[in-house]
């Protein structure tokens, strides 16, 4: 039984007439519904670039382009992220198969018209997902008249819950995982709906298996939807038997012999275990059918992402802890329900900063309960339980996932849709006229519209534009001067914070010639992409200003010619690498080296001469952690490795760096304050008191030790000082 009509009689006041007929009006709320969405693609727009700060976005969106691009008759239809080749020249693809197929011929499709420009085809991406974004919410919208029996009450509750930052910030995320995705779990519900009201379960079947098509996040509704479905039909199965208060195995095998549940549930078992072989199938052909199924990348996925196997990060261990965990989903739970014009226009984990502290996640918890318990009380019970519970039936069973991930927090929408048309069934209840839901409603329109323009002004900011065309113009340049040949994308250069995802844009780019190798093949010629710049004739792309273009063989000699310099200087220290420090530049060399030492993990802890230097974040902390990994930032070759960090700007007074669990502490001055400066200069315009390796200096009750030229190694001389007093006493 669903919720009664929401609709009254006329008070027969004639100045209200018109109003009242058009609140009954069945095509204006969804005519304006379809109004304040398209805002999404006004506001908006569908930019022809990835860069998109801050968060998951840039990434998801160029690697999930780029598996969608390479799908084709040419590679056997794989879906494969990138490609590498062997020191035997043999060619080898790295495929991605965790996910259902669906969305990426999704996207396939749509850039297919505009095949060759790699600026339009992401512009007819995101075309595509806006679309989806839309189609959710039309979907919410229609599923919510069906159980409120009312329009305006369903068009309020789905702005207002489609007005999140999460939902607006990732609605054109080109990545099957987001909008493809939600637009299954929603189109499945609307099938549930119908079910329990019209009995329609074949269409049910049939929405549940387009949604596995382009997700796995349906399976998160199915769970909640099935389990209460198949307690009901045991708890009716043992009403009707008048036997005994008990129920016999007879009864309850046949009670679920007869459930539409259990059938629908193993319907979507076995649909979705034929996906998985299907994608188990194409990884082992990729792989030339000589990788076991538990070796399998997707199944060692599956293992990681559910906690069944551990991550060897250790700063990932700690984040997905229980504690924590819940801590960071209940605020964004939070987040979720507060339309993003109440945000403060900023990235939603900063803004407004009370919902960072204690309240957040007391607040979270709070509005997560009133829905769930809430929902208990509204009919039909099983559809708003199964709507506020999903998200949760996703988050902790693959919380490794979900914890990382900040688009994940899009599945927690049930939870706003469900709070909103409770309430706004109440206060409809309470008030008994339409005219206060009408006015609900506009506040609504007006909060999607302004959250919606806030959203694309803050992602497509003039600053954000301007780095995105250099970025376009700079992988253009490359790709014109790299056609027919080998590119390798080397892991240097940059920082993900200036740029997050450079490696994936620069892949989407470049897929149809580009390998990923840790070292420089062995084979000359070719060219090499990485983020630094490096004045050499080797640099091809001057001009560029984010991603450069090295012809392979020049820039393999740069880096042997910077190792012998580097190496012929005493280093600061020595463990399985030997540290260098060059003014802001610090450098790991080992010899011999091999492919496993890059996969050595650095922590460098980076401490200011003034704190407020470093980020908000890390200023309680004292100093910056810039750890990495090797090949983010070194090269392997010819048994050789060399890795290079540069500090950041400003005046650092001590950086602290090793290999993880192999401790290297180095002091170093990179840059000496002002008045440091001038107290050199000063001292050292004197007649020194003596001469050695040192220059030493007595002024004032003073002592200075001064040397011109020095280098980080003096630094760690060790001097004795004995002072004899006049007067022993």
């Amino acid at each position: 039984m669903s919720l009664p009509s929401l609709h009254t009689h006329s008070r027969n006041v004639k100045p209200l007439d018109r109003l009242q007929d058009a609140l009954r009006s069945a095509w204006l709320p969804l005519a304006l519904l379809l109004l304040v969405l398209s805002t999404v693609f006004v506001f908006g727009g569908a930019r022809g670039y990835f860069y998109r700060p801050p968060g998951d976005h840039i990434v998801m969106s160029s690697y999930h382009l780029t598996i969608a691009a390479n799908i084709s008759p040419e590679h056997g239809f794989q879906r494969f992220g990138r490609r590498t080749i062997d020191d035997d020249g043999v060619t080898r693809y790295q495929p991605y198969n965790r996910f259902p197929i669906g969305g990426y011929l999704l996207m396939k499709l749509a850039t297919l018209p505009v095949s060759g420009n790699p600026s339009a085809q992401i512009t007819a991406a995101r075309i595509l997902m806006l679309l989806l974004f839309a189609g959710a919410a039309i979907l919410a919208y229609l599923s919510l008249c069906r159980l409120t029996s009312n329009r305006w009450v369903a068009l309020t509750a789905t702005l207002l819950a489609f007005s999140s930052y999460y939902l607006l910030h990732f609605a054109d995320m080109t990545a099957n995982e987001g909008m493809p995705d939600l637009f299954g779990v929603l189109l499945t519900f609307h099938g549930m709906v119908v079910f329990v009201q019209e009995g329609r379960f074949r269409q049910l079947l049939v929405k549940t298996c387009i949604a596995l098509l382009l997700g796995w996040h349906v399976l998160a509704l199915l769970a909640p939807f099935v389990i209460i479905g198949l307690a009901s039909d045991l708890l009716r199965a043992r009403s009707a038997s008048a036997a005994s208060a008990v129920l016999s195995s007879r009864h309850i095998a046949s009670a679920l012999l007869r459930s539409r549940y259990l059938l629908l549930g193993a319907v979507a078992l076995a649909f979705g275990l034929s996906i998985l072989a299907f994608n188990f199938t194409m990884e082992y052909a990729a792989l030339d059918g000589e990788t076991p199924l538990t070796e399998l990348p997707s199944f060692q996925s599956m293992l990681k992402r559910t906690g069944v196997k551990s991550v060897s990060n250790t700063d990932l261990v700690a984040a997905r802890a229980w504690h924590p965990f819940l801590e960071g989903q209940f605020r964004s739970i939070l987040r979720m329900f507060l339309p993003y014009a109440l945000l403060g226009g900023g990235d939603a984990d900063e803004s407004p900063t009370w919902l960072s502290k204690g309240w957040g996640v007391t607040l979270g918890v709070a509005l997560s309960a009133a829905c769930l318990i809430g929902s208990i009380f509204v009919r039909p019970r099983i559809l708003f339980a199964t709507l506020a519970s999903f998200g949760f039936f996703w988050a902790l069973p693959i919380r490794n996932l979900t914890a990382t991930h900040d688009f994940e927090r899009i599945y927690y929408v049930g939870l706003p849709l469900v709070f909103f048309a409770i309430v706004l069934f109440l206060v409809r209840r309470l008030t008994n006229r339409d005219a206060v839901i009408a006015a609900a409603a506009v506040a609504a329109l007006l909060l999607f519209s302004v959250s919606s323009f806030q959203m694309s002004r803050v992602s497509h900011s003039a600053e954000t534009s301007q780095v995105a065309k250099a970025v376009d113009q700079d992988m253009l340049a490359v790709r014109d001067l790299t056609a027919g040949g080998i590119v390798t994308i080397l892991y240097i250069g940059g920082d993900d914070e200036s740029f997050y995802g450079w490696r994936t844009t620069a892949n989407y780019y470049l897929r149809s010639n580009v390998v990923h190798n840790l070292y420089l093949p062995a084979a000359s010629g070719g060219f090499v992409v990485m983020r630094e710049r490096v004045e050499t004739p080797a640099l091809l792309t001057p001009q560029n200003q984010y991603f450069f273009l090295y012809d392979r063989d020049g820039l393999e000699a740069w880096y042997e010619a910077t190792y012998r310099s580097v190496a012929s200087t005493e280093p600061a220290a020595r463990k399985e690498f030997d540290l260098y420090f060059d003014d802001r530049t610090v450098y790991y060399l080992k010899e011999p080296c091999e492919r496993a030492d890059t996969t050595a993990r650095f922590f460098l802890h980076v401490y200011p001469i003034d704190q407020n230097d470093l980020p908000a974040d890390r200023r309680q902390y004292g100093f910056d952690n810039l750890d990495f990994i090797f090949l983010e930032r070194g090269l392997l070759f010819d048994g050789k490795c060399l890795a290079r960090f540069v500090l950041p700007r400003y005046a650092v007074s001590k950086v602290n760096t090793g290999r993880v669990g192999q401790a290297w502490s180095a002091l170093h001055y990179v840059h000496a304050p002002p008045e440091l400066i001038a107290e050199y200069q000063s001292v050292a315009s004197n007649e020194p008191a003596a001469r050695s390796e040192f220059d030493v200096y007595i002024d004032g009750g003073k002592l200075h030790y001064l040397r011109e030229p020095c280098v980080y190694a003096d630094t760690a001389a060790r001097f004795f000082l004995h002072i004899v007093p006049e007067d022993e006493t």
